[in-house]
């Protein structure tokens, strides 16, 4: 695995997953791309980092595609997909969707400046990895692999690694952005203000143990709630000290991770779009402001 670059003293772009929640997120880089907004390093999880790809490639058309037109397929969630693909999620139909409907611009993709980090779990260390985008190609396979969600779909084979979503420890990826050196972050999250994800039940720690016969896995899994309390700590630290930025849904649509209503899904994009729009004189102070300069001022 190549590691990836360090932009000292950059923003960071961090997308949090969410499944077909992520319309939000699609919306909210429309807003981006339009508006010039270019950040010049991003670290995605799951379906996050689907929706990353169209904003390194500036392909505004692509987030809509993924984020409403794909999420709302027939047949996206179900009996059919785990007939075919093993997977509760129609991970490889959709793959085929998107790069049917737009498919990536690579010669843009690659062009680009910006740096995109993609995570996934390595099931035989048990430790979230990090792939850059020189990873993505036509396959599919680093984005597949991001989105395989414990016990709903079967483990993947890349870079010979047997791996899962990177959301089982790192649903928020702020750590891997101060990694690669990021000063300030722009962090977009798919839920409300105020959401507390939930200990993980009895009966799912059970299926854990029985599928997978690690106790590290399912122990990640126990505490998962905590690695997600423990890295909106860091955020709310990193916004305490002008460092962070947070756009996440501020209303209410009823929208879950297995919402596949196309009208539904077309407000949420919409709305991700029409509060970033709201948001953007905020959004280009924080990027005009050099934590730099403020801590030589405070000397």
């Amino acid at each position: 695995m190549a590691e990836s670059g360090t932009v000292k003293g950059k923003t960071g772009l961090v997308v949090e997953g969410g499944g077909t929640k992520i319309a939000y997120t699609g919306g909210v880089l429309q807003c981006f791309l339009e508006q010039g907004i270019d950040i010049p390093y991003c670290v995605g999880i799951s379906a996050g980092a689907m929706m990353l790809l169209p904003y390194v490639s500036r392909q505004p058309g692509r987030l809509r595609i993924t984020g409403v037109d794909a999420a709302s397929q027939k047949g996206l969630i179900g009996l059919k997909p785990i007939m075919r693909e093993g997977s509760l999620f129609a991970l490889e139909q959709t793959a085929r969707f998107i790069q049917e409907k737009a498919p990536l611009d690579y010669e843009t993709f690659f062009a680009s400046p910006t740096q995109l980090d993609i995570g996934i779990y390595d099931m035989e260390t048990r430790k979230t990895m990090y792939y850059g985008k020189e990873y993505v190609d036509d396959s599919d396979d680093l984005l597949i692999a991001s989105c395989s969600l414990l016990l709903l779909s079967k483990p993947k084979q890349f870079d010979g690694r047997t791996v899962i979503d990177a959301g089982l420890t790192d649903m928020i990826p702020v750590d891997q952005a101060l990694k690669a050196g990021c000063d300030k972050l722009i962090v977009v999250s798919t839920k409300e203000e105020g959401y507390k994800r939930k200990k993980a039940p009895w009966w799912q720690l059970m299926g854990a143990r029985m599928v997978y016969h690690d106790k590290q896995i399912t122990d990640d899994f126990r505490r998962r709630h905590e690695h997600y309390e423990q890295q909106w700590q860091t955020v709310h630290d990193l916004e305490a000290q002008g460092r962070a930025l947070v756009l996440r849904p501020h209303q209410d649509y009823g929208i879950t991770r297995y919402t596949t209503d196309r009208e539904k899904l077309d407000a949420w994009f919409k709305l991700g779009y029409a509060e970033t729009l709201e948001r953007l004189p905020q959004i280009r102070a924080f990027l005009a402001d050099d934590p730099e300069d403020d801590r030589k001022e405070a000397e």
